[in-house]
C-alpha cells in the first residue's frame, strides 16, 4: 500500500515539528476504516489525512516548514480521537451526541485544511530563498553595477535581463542562455 512507504519518509519531517506525524497518520487511517457510526465523515478526515501524509515528503528540504506546522501534530491527536469515538457506541449515546459529533467534524477538517493550505506557501518561500541565494551566487553585490554580463564558456552567450515581479521587493534575474548550436 503506498500510504505506508509515505509514512516513513513524512516521519522525518514529524520528528521535526515535534509530533508522531506519521503514527497518527496511520492510527486515523485504521481507525476510520472500522468506524461504525459517521463512516462518510471518518473517510473524509482520512482523506484529508492521507493529503497531509504524501505531501509531508516534500517539506524536507524547507526548514520554514516547521513553525506553520508546529500544531499539526495536535490537530492530528483530535483526529485521531474523533475518528476513534465513531468506533461504537449505544443508541442513547449517539443521539444525544450527534450534533457535537458534527460540530466536531467540521473544526477538525477545518483545522486539517488549514495546514493543506500552508503546503503551496511554505513551499513556495523554500523555492524563493533557494532562487536568491542562487541568484546571489551567480551575480555578486559588484557585478550587478557592471554593464558586461560574464559569459561561461565561449560557445555559450548569456543575456541578462531584469525581472521585478509586483510581489517581490527584490529583482530576480532572468538568465536566458543560447548555445552557438542554436
Amino acid at each position: 500500500m503506498a500510504l505506508w512507504t509515505g509514512l516513513g519518509q513524512a516521519a522525518t519531517v514529524a520528528q521535526l515539528v515535534g509530533a508522531d506525524v506519521g503514527g497518527l497518520i496511520s492510527m486515523i487511517m485504521q481507525a476510520a476504516l472500522t468506524a461504525r457510526q459517521n463512516r462518510r465523515e471518518c473517510e473524509q478526515v482520512a482523506r484529508r489525512v492521507l493529503m497531509i501524509a504524501e505531501l509531508l515528503p516534500h517539506l524536507e528540504a524547507f526548514p520554514e516548514a516547521v513553525r506553520p506546522l508546529a500544531g499539526l501534530g495536535d490537530t492530528l491527536r483530535d483526529a485521531h480521537e474523533l475518528v476513534v469515538s465513531c468506533q461504537g457506541r449505544n443508541l442513547a449515546y449517539q443521539l444525544a451526541m450527534a450534533g457535537r459529533q458534527a460540530d466536531r467534524f467540521r473544526e477538525v477538517q477545518s483545522r486539517i485544511d488549514s495546514y493543506l493550505i500552508l503546503f503551496p506557501i511554505i513551499s513556495h518561500i523554500g523555492i524563493t530563498r533557494r532562487l536568491d541565494r542562487i541568484y546571489n551566487i551567480l551575480v555578486p553585490d559588484s557585478a550587478t553595477s557592471s554593464a558586461s554580463p560574464p559569459s561561461s564558456s565561449p560557445e555559450q552567450e548569456c543575456f541578462f535581463d531584469r525581472v521585478v515581479p509586483s510581489v517581490m521587493k527584490r529583482s530576480s534575474l532572468l538568465i536566458i542562455c543560447f548555445s552557438e548550436a542554436d
